[in-house]
């Protein structure tokens, strides 16, 4: 027992996926058709874009045949897109038969039959029809017989006697029989007709099986394709499975609109099903564009059609649209009482929020302070690393200097006391005269002063020469740290910006000093009395 309730909740289950599954699929392919019928435009374009180029064959072609060859093409893309002009090509083809012959003839008064059936002439179809001569060939034309079966079922649409409705009946079904014995099995012909025919006999499952695997093997070029989509769409009505004749219709629908069809009964229909479902938008949307495009296509007996279901579905909408005009009104009341809510609010808070902006200004005023003193504090700290690092190095060298200073001087006295104990001065001499000189002392003091600075600020060359006129730039010789001027302004960036202790600390003339800064003055790029404050920034 409890298998079998499990094995029932599951088929609930499953089936209840499906359903869903379905809906989910609908509900895009709709999306789908609201984005093509928002750009039927585009598939206008291209068929009336063949149809040019079909006339434009037309008027270079001198053969007969030829041209009731290209108007056959002509009438076929008409028939379903402006049924007026399908007719007008219809009787231009019935005069070029007369002159090729009765098979011809034929051909141009079955395509006359068929336009008149679609502007709503169903008797005079029904005329045109009965002077068809019955050759061997028509006899097992399939358009022939499809243009009776369809004029009838016209003419059944349109009779509101019983008598008269029942008597057409007996027609539709007489040559759909008809259709089925001259078919092909494979063709859409007998497939339809075979399925319409077990339709009339309440045989839905067999006809839908038999036309969903016809289907299936439908590409999109299948002229037929969109019949097919509505004959199933048909027969899941009469079983009364509303679901699977929504998909079908939607689907025949974006068929026809793919092709550009004018005169279609598909998307009339799919309006009718979503207006019952309660989708009365889309349904008002849809019957608008059936009727437009039949209205287009001239098809009269359509727009009888969509005449009946439009003002109900009109009206359903301006009720639809009154009650979103009321709840708009309902929101818009109350978003203002929420607005008034608001503004005092505002207002309370504006006040109870005023001092605390007095506050936070004060805070942040003092922030910006404590922020600038921090940044002052920073800038010191790093100028005294920096003061540091410069003291470090070069009391470094001042040590090393001293150092090896006093080792010479040792050696000296060393050398000298041995000299003066061996009393022979003509050595003292010898050993004064190989001593280096003071020149020499001091260009090895510069050579570890320029070495260390550029350790310190190893860019100072690059940098120094930015602030100065591009052609003017200092080019140190090779062999050479830096240069005279270099080394001046090295001073200055070492905090020594005194000329007359430059001058001591160089060996050079104060006035030597003092030109050389004017000389690199003259040369920046920056206001001259500047240029010192900029090298000290470097």
């Amino acid at each position: 027992m409890f298998r079998y309730s499990a094995f029932i909740l599951f088929l609930f289950c499953f089936y209840s996926g499906l359903a869903a599954a379905d809906k989910t699929d609908d509900d895009a392919l709709l999306l789908q058709l609201d984005k093509m019928i928002e750009q039927r435009e585009v598939y206008q374009e291209k068929v009336e874009k063949e149809i040019t180029e079909l006339r434009k064959m037309l008027d270079y072609v001198g053969d007969d045949k030829a041209k009731f060859d290209i108007l056959g093409d002509l009438f076929v893309m008409y028939r379903s897109f402006k049924v007026d002009t399908a007719l007008i090509v219809a009787e231009q083809r019935l005069q070029l038969a007369d002159r090729l012959g009765e098979e011809y003839v034929n051909q141009g008064l079955m395509n006359l039959a068929d336009a008149l059936n679609k502007i709503g002439k169903h008797e005079n179809a029904l005329n045109v029809l009965d002077r068809v001569k019955r050759t061997g060939a028509v006899r097992k034309d399939t358009y022939f017989y499809y243009l009776y079966h369809t004029t009838y079922l016209s003419c059944y649409n349109d009779e509101t006697e019983a008598s008269r409705k029942r008597l057409f009946m007996r027609q539709i079904k007489a040559y759909k029989d008809t259709l089925i014995a001259i078919s092909d099995p494979n063709t859409a012909s007998y497939v339809t007709n075979q399925c319409g025919r077990l339709g009339l006999q309440g045989k839905w499952d067999e006809a839908i099986r038999i036309l969903t695997g016809y289907y299936e093997h439908c590409t999109d070029t299948n002229p037929d394709k969109a019949r097919v989509e509505y004959l199933l769409a048909e027969l899941y009505l009469g079983k009364r499975d509303i679901q699977q004749a929504k998909h079908f219709l939607i689907r025949a629908s974006i068929t026809d609109i793919a092709n550009a069809k004018k005169v279609y009964m598909s998307l009339q229909q799919l309006a009718i099903l979503l207006f019952q479902e309660g989708d009365i938008a889309r349904a008002y949307n849809y019957i608008s564009c059936s009727l437009e495009d039949v209205s287009f296509g001239k098809a009269r007996y359509r727009i009888i059609d969509i005449a009946e279901y439009l003002p109900i579905i009109k009206a359903a909408n301006d009720s639809r649209i009154k009650a979103d005009r009321d709840r708009v009104l309902f929101f818009l009341l109350a978003l203002s009482v929420l607005v008034i809510a608001l503004v005092i609010v505002f207002f309370f808070l504006r006040k109870k929020n005023h001092n605390l902006l007095k506050v936070k200004r004060s805070l942040a005023e003092q922030n910006q302070r404590l922020q600038e003193v921090t940044g002052n504090l920073t800038r010191m700290n790093e100028e005294i690393k920096e003061s540091n690092h410069i003291k470090e190095e070069y009391i470094g060298l001042l040590f090393n200097i001293c150092s090896e200073y006093i080792y010479k001087q040792e050696n000296n006295r060393k050398s000298l006391l041995k000299i003066v104990n061996t009393g022979s001065m003509a050595d003292i001499s010898k050993m004064l005269h190989n001593q280096s000189s003071t020149t020499e002392d001091f260009k090895l003091f510069i050579s570890k002063f320029d070495t260390i600075f550029l350790s310190i600020f190893p860019d100072f060359v690059e940098s120094f020469n930015a602030l100065l006129k591009e052609d003017e730039r200092i080019q140190v010789k090779e062999g050479e740290l830096l240069t005279p001027e270099l080394r001046i302004y090295a001073l200055i960036r070492l905090g020594i910006n005194d000329n007359s202790k430059i001058a001591n600390f160089l060996h050079y003339s104060l006035q030597t000093v003092y030109n050389y800064r004017l000389k690199m003055r003259n040369k920046a790029i920056v206001p001259g009395k500047d240029l010192a404050v900029q090298v000290q920034k470097l």
